[in-house]
């Protein structure tokens, strides 16, 4: 069971990651995020630089935390289930707070562009955004209840194998706008 809690650590810093990466490894990325933020309507203008950064910066420290518990958690040192919580604990906060981002957006009927990994894609902000939140916040939950459920430290194929798993895991939610496209008709694809 530790090596499911190392898989899903792996997966959600792998995510949060990549978004707080994505979107400050330049200005134009920066901007690009910043922008789709300010389409959102869910921030007034005045605000928009300093919750974009807020933004930014709980991503890259929840990133931060998962890593470190994942570490921790790999070597099973003491102390790892309370980071591994307080990590795992962070990322469902911030990603429940991006769900309901998205259902606003939603309801409200708002156009604006996902900038989530720090360059608009192509589609609104929509349903399958929100489905990958959501599976993302499942998944932390999954995660926050094994760690409380069991302790111990992953056998070293185990650690290989949920590194690997995470990895995986996170890249395929990281490009899951790319798969929806995959497998979206080509006669709906203009059309969000």
């Amino acid at each position: 069971m530790p090596e499911l809690v190392l898989a899903v650590l792996v997966t959600a810093a792998y995510v949060y990651c990549t978004s707080a990466v994505g979107k400050l490894r330049g200005r134009q990325p920066y901007r690009s995020f910043r922008a789709g933020l300010g389409s959102t309507a869910l921030v007034p203008a005045r605000l928009l630089p300093v919750t974009a950064g807020i933004l930014v910066g709980c991503e890259a420290t929840v990133a931060a935390g998962l890593a470190a518990a994942g570490v921790l958690a790999a070597v099973g040192l003491a102390g790892a289930a309370t980071v591994t919580a307080l990590a795992l604990g962070g990322a469902a906060l911030l990603t429940g707070v991006l769900a309901v981002g998205i259902v606003v957006v939603i309801r409200r009927g708002t156009q604006a562009r996902c900038a989530c990994f720090g360059v608009k894609s192509g589609r609104p902000l929509g349903v399958p955004h929100l489905a990958r939140n959501i599976g993302l916040l499942a998944l932390v939950a999954v995660g926050l209840a094994a760690d409380h459920a069991t302790h111990g430290r992953p056998v070293p194929a185990g650690i290989a194998v949920a590194a690997v798993a995470g990895v995986v895991t996170g890249l395929l939610l990281t490009r899951f706008d790319e798969l929806v496209m995959l497998f979206t008709p080509i006669s709906r694809q203009g059309t969000g």
